[in-house]
């Protein structure tokens, strides 16, 4: 679900997941967040990943302070630092972040942030894409609902969280013109966002057919590429009110993955336990 800047990513179900990928990804869903070296170069392996290059990942993310080794040969997820954990973990309940819409917008103005250091700028974007954000026009405004639980105050304090520059101002807009009214409600691409959920949804529910019916080494790296999609476009839903799109192809998408990753976790517990 990050690329190897820790950044959100997602390749397409048919891509070749990186060793980077998997054990992160690994890593975020065990219970403990822990596992071991062996267990980690086997879960390579049935993903077609040499042990060599998941020793190279691991090295790389204990450097960055992603991961660290408690003891020898194992490797913890550091869960404190990394901004990113807590959407991952709880894209489940994040639907409970919406409130009702009373037709405000929140707004985010980020000129005067230097676009130089390309990492910290790459920070920002993510942030805002996962809260939905998008460019009004050249008026140099981002726009969202003003319908996420906190209000203003506490989507400056989340968004810092998430990495938005310091330089950037958030703050409250209530009466656009009409044409820019017309043009905020308009952003979203809420046809082609609905495609995706039903697309996505369908794959999942081929997929979860045949599960706990094939063998566990050929249906493990399915179940991680599939699954890091379908959460990826849950984690970058804007979570727009029901009077600008119909939610339910993402409710139902929701359910649908919560189901199919209930059983693909298991499977995968299953595998790792036996290291």
């Amino acid at each position: 679900m990050k690329d190897k800047s820790g950044n959100l990513a997602g390749p397409s179900t048919d891509s070749a997941m990186s060793a980077t990928d998997m054990v992160m990804d690994l890593l975020s869903t065990h219970d403990r967040h822990e596992l071991s070296v062996a267990a980690l170069c086997h879960a390579g392996e049935l993903c077609d990943l040499r042990a060599q290059n998941v020793r190279v990942a691991l090295n790389r993310l204990q450097r960055q302070g992603r991961v660290v080794s408690p003891e020898r040969g194992l490797y913890r997820l550091d869960t404190a630092t990394s901004g990113l954990f807590g959407e991952v973990e709880s894209w489940l309940r994040r639907e409970q972040r919406v409130r009702d819409w009373t037709g405000g917008w929140a707004s985010v103005l980020d000129s005067a942030v230097p676009r130089r250091d390309k990492t910290a700028w790459r920070r920002h974007e993510r942030a805002l894409a996962l809260r939905g954000f998008r460019l009004l026009g050249d008026t140099g405004l981002r726009l969202r609902p003003d319908n996420l639980s906190g209000g203003i105050a506490g989507l400056r304090k989340d968004l810092a969280r998430l990495g938005l520059a310091q330089e950037a101002r958030v703050f409250a807009v209530t009466e656009l013109s009409n044409a820019d009214e017309k043009q905020a409600r308009r952003l979203w691409d809420c046809s082609a966002l609905k495609q995706q959920y039903r697309h996505m949804a369908r794959q999942l529910a081929a997929s979860h057919k045949t599960l706990t019916r094939r063998p566990e080494s050929e249906v493990a790296a399915e179940s991680l590429l599939l699954g890091r999609a379908a959460i990826r476009l849950i984690l970058l839903d804007p979570l727009l009110p029901d009077t600008l799109i119909d939610n339910r192809p993402r409710h139902q998408l929701i359910e649908r993955m919560g189901a199919y990753q209930r059983d693909a976790k298991a499977i995968w517990m299953a595998i790792l336990n036996r290291i």
